[in-house]
């Protein structure tokens, strides 16, 4: 089996994962922590993640004498038409791709890009970390690589919104040069990030992984 097709295969697996999770009402942010990790690890959820992801139903496993005393769970957000699903969902690819692609920009002029993209707070590969700190990562990384070029493939892209959330997963081309110090590297990497959707969109997962 080819690199391509091994890639395509996971991605239609992650796809049908991930429209099932939202079937079942799930935070699409759990499978964001699950590409957080690598195949070799094990990773349990305690019993509040497991609320807080809702991969539980808490009112659910209360006793019956309970049930009058616990709160009433708010409606679920309205289901989105095909046609306003699909807008949204293409603003959400559109976004990423355009940060993604715009990394490889003047160096201020992607960090301006990051620091009004990113919400204050973001699950930055697995952690939860402050903007300032992702904006000095990045800002490093820049310093390190003046000359930098992305690329994502298009048809590697996959997108489910649901909850208020967006996920974008995919792979892009990249490919780094430092002139100074005579270096230079290229590759492929996979990607993810988690979008709140809302007026003001902010991302507030990332992650990804190089394949080469």
């Amino acid at each position: 089996m080819s690199t391509d097709e091994a890639v395509a295969r996971v991605q239609a697996g992650t796809a049908q994962i991930m429209s099932y999770m939202s079937e079942m009402g799930v935070d699409p942010k759990l499978m964001e922590l699950a590409l957080s990790y690598d195949k070799s690890d094990m990773r349990y959820l305690s019993a509040s993640e497991m609320a807080e992801l809702r991969v539980t139903n808490v009112a659910a496993t209360q006793s019956s004498v309970d049930t009058s005393q616990a709160p009433t769970r708010p409606d679920s957000p309205p289901a989105f038409d095909g046609s306003a699903k699909q807008q949204l969902e293409s603003a959400a690819v559109a976004f990423i791709k355009g940060l993604i692609e715009h990394h490889g920009d003047n160096a201020e002029m992607a960090l301006a890009q990051v620091e009004t993209s990113y919400a204050p707070t973001v699950d930055y590969y697995g952690k939860p970390t402050d903007l300032n700190t992702i904006i000095e990562d990045k800002r490093t990384y820049f310093q390190r690589w003046p000359e930098r070029g992305y690329n994502v493939r298009d048809n590697s892209v996959m997108v489910t919104c649901a909850n208020d959330r967006c996920m974008v997963s995919g792979t892009y081309d990249w490919i780094v040069r430092s002139l100074p110090r005579h270096k230079q590297a290229k590759g492929v990497a996979n990607f993810s990030y988690t979008i709140a959707i809302g007026s003001n969109p902010k991302i507030i997962a990332e992650t990804s992984k190089v394949q080469r």
